[in-house]
């Protein structure tokens, strides 16, 4: 983790109830923040292009449906880790300095993509865009 995410962490909350982060809150707070990223992307990615995908990425609860299957990363900030849920996986609970977030979030995803484009083809149609929609906004 870069010392920009790190000086953040320490100038952002440093006057909260929360007080200066210990090193391990940082890099929990610093690995969750690369998981909403990579989750953002994809729900960003699945509109523009009108896949069928649903997903939240506000507050301490991330989750991603794709077709049948979704991924969930829920930060427990009291008792300092991360909940993963993935398809097909069993539940784990990730503490500071133990598995990379970011990397295991687009992980799930790419699994979760893998399930969803051998699954049944009318679930991966792309929604149809409403009329007054404008399709390609940057163009003309």
């Amino acid at each position: 983790m870069d010392d920009w995410h790190r000086r953040l962490v320490k100038e952002l909350v440093k006057e909260t109830p929360a007080g200066v982060l210990p090193d391990s809150a940082a890099s929990l707070e610093i690995g969750f923040g690369q998981a909403r990223s990579a989750l953002t992307y994809t729900l960003e990615l699945a509109r523009a292009h009108r896949i069928p995908a649903t997903g939240s990425v506000t507050g301490d609860d991330l989750w991603l449906q794709l077709g049948e299957g979704r991924l969930r990363f829920t930060l427990n900030r009291r008792e300092g880790y991360v909940v993963a849920i993935r398809p097909g996986q069993e539940e784990v609970h990730i503490r500071p300095g133990g598995e990379d977030l970011g990397a295991m979030a687009r992980t799930a995803i790419d699994a979760l993509v893998a399930a969803w484009r051998s699954g049944p083809p009318q679930l991966r149609t792309p929604s149809a865009p409403p009329p007054e929609f404008e399709d390609e906004p940057t163009k003309g």
